[in-house]
């Protein structure tokens, strides 16, 4: 069923839309990440009908991969603040034989242990999305969202396969990639800005 947007409390017309018309979705949102997840939800609890696509899921971003929860979730703030808080342990250790704590000489650390405990978090946090995405009545598509016309969404999915659905409004949450300047020292500057990013976050 076709909608009305509501402008400051008072329902008008969408420009540029037949009235009448029947579209599959009211809308389709292009990126699962925080902000897309949380446009579905609100959306469907509104009720509207929501479609929303994302690439299929993997730890490590690419133009083919990423999965329901985005970057900060599946590979920014989440897995760095598990690492940051693993990584600070060995410090403090050291620190409690000056409080009293008595220590063996030698502290043992298992990097693969954590390592697959970040990814164990990520596996869970990506659940949750999908869940939220599921009882909220969102339709969740993987694969990757392309607009093909005014009111026309294309999923390519994992098996190459095409699908096209129509929709009254669509939202592009696909969020961005850091770019490195074509300057001497590019590098450096990456490594500043995470750093000082760090520093904010923690």
């Amino acid at each position: 069923m076709a909608r009305k947007m509501l402008i400051d409390g008072e329902a008008e017309l969408v420009p540029g839309v037949e009235q009448g018309m029947n579209f599959d979705f009211d809308l389709f949102i292009i990126g699962a990440g925080s902000g897309g997840v949380r446009a579905a939800r609100f959306s469907s609890n509104y009720g509207a009908k929501v479609g929303i696509c994302e690439l299929p899921f993997h730890t490590i971003s690419s133009e083919t991969i990423g999965g329901v929860g985005g970057t900060c979730v599946i590979r920014g703030c989440v897995p760095k603040k598990i690492l940051v808080y693993g990584a600070s342990y060995g410090g403090e250790l050291e620190d409690a034989r000056n409080y009293g704590w008595e220590l063996s000489e030698k502290v043992d650390f298992n990097w693969k242990k954590l390592l697959q405990k970040k990814t164990d978090e990520i596996n869970r946090l990506n659940g949750i999305y999908k869940r939220l995405l599921s009882n909220a009545g969102a339709k969740l598509f993987e694969g990757e969202g392309k607009i093909v016309g005014p009111n026309e969404v294309e999923v390519t999915q994992l098996d190459g396969t095409k699908l096209s659905y129509s929709a009254k409004h669509i939202l592009i949450a696909t969020g961005s990639r850091a770019q490195r300047p074509n300057i001497p020292g590019q590098v450096n500057l990456l490594v500043l800005k995470y750093y000082c990013k760090m520093i904010l976050l923690t």
